[in-house]
């Protein structure tokens, strides 16, 4: 274990009172990093702060010990300046990340209106509870549940973020057809349609392999596209869903089906 002078834990200090998916998670990312760290709930920064890491207050950043953004309007995040500073590999532009970004930053309203969405007046019932137990801490110690319990939220946020990586690459690596003026996506591996869209704009269709039947192609209709329904589909499948937005077929027919599903 890391010792101050004078035999204190090393510390990681944030706010107290209600707490936020933004210094919750950067945190719990410290904890991978400084895994016997003391997580300190304060007030106000204490004077003396050797070997302590401030996140979310103190009114300063300084990459080393400070990570507190509310003083300039131009920085992101906390959670942006610790992986920036610790986990440099992650792309802080994710999308989670970056909602997460504009929420503290903006907060709720304006953030709504940005991504164009409305969300509803209640929180995720997980994530408030979560919020809610680290709300009440003051100080969490090494072997504390909950300190146990933020260092596995830690290591699974950041495989989460790493998959999101992965996930866009492999969107990059898709073939890209043009049928009857609609853009289709082909992906040798199967990727969660959102990162698809977010790497091949205005996307119709995605082809993927199909997870159940071997060798066959899932043919999925992007954000209900207008021109594309599956059920108009003459060549043999292996299953059409009822409402026409996907089919799982042969690869032989493939082109052949995707021209009759579109009109």
């Amino acid at each position: 274990m890391r010792k101050k002078e004078g035999g204190e834990n090393m510390r990681i200090i944030t706010h107290m009172g209600q707490a936020h998916s933004d210094e919750f998670l950067a945190v719990a990312l410290l904890l991978i990093k400084f895994p016997d760290a003391e997580v300190h709930r304060v007030s106000a920064v204490p004077d003396e702060i050797n070997d302590a890491i401030v996140v979310d207050i103190g009114g300063k950043f300084d990459n080393e010990k400070f990570f507190d953004h509310h003083h300039d309007p131009e920085l992101p995040c906390s959670l942006v300046l610790i992986l920036r500073k610790f986990f440099p590999e992650i792309d802080v532009n994710i999308q989670e990340i970056q909602w997460i970004n504009d929420w503290d930053r903006m907060g709720p309203l304006k953030t709504q209106a940005k991504w164009n969405v409305k969300l509803p007046e209640f929180r995720d019932p997980i994530a408030e509870v979560v919020l809610r137990l680290f709300s009440k801490a003051e100080v969490i110690k090494p072997g504390d549940p909950l300190h146990t319990m933020l260092r596995m939220i830690g290591e699974e946020f950041l495989e989460f973020l790493k998959e999101q990586q992965v996930f866009i690459e492999k969107a990059k690596k898709a073939e890209i057809l043009e049928i009857k003026g609609l853009k289709v996506v082909k992906l040798d591996e199967n990727v969660p349609i959102r990162f698809v869209k977010a790497v091949h704009r205005d996307v119709a269709i995605v082809i993927q392999p199909n997870q159940r039947v071997q060798g066959a192609l899932s043919l999925v209709r992007v954000d209900d596209h207008p021109r594309v329904d599956f059920r108009r589909i003459t060549v043999p499948t292996y299953f059409v869903h009822n409402t026409g937005f996907m089919a799982i077929i042969d690869p032989q027919h493939l082109e052949q089906a995707i021209e009759q599903a579109i009109d």
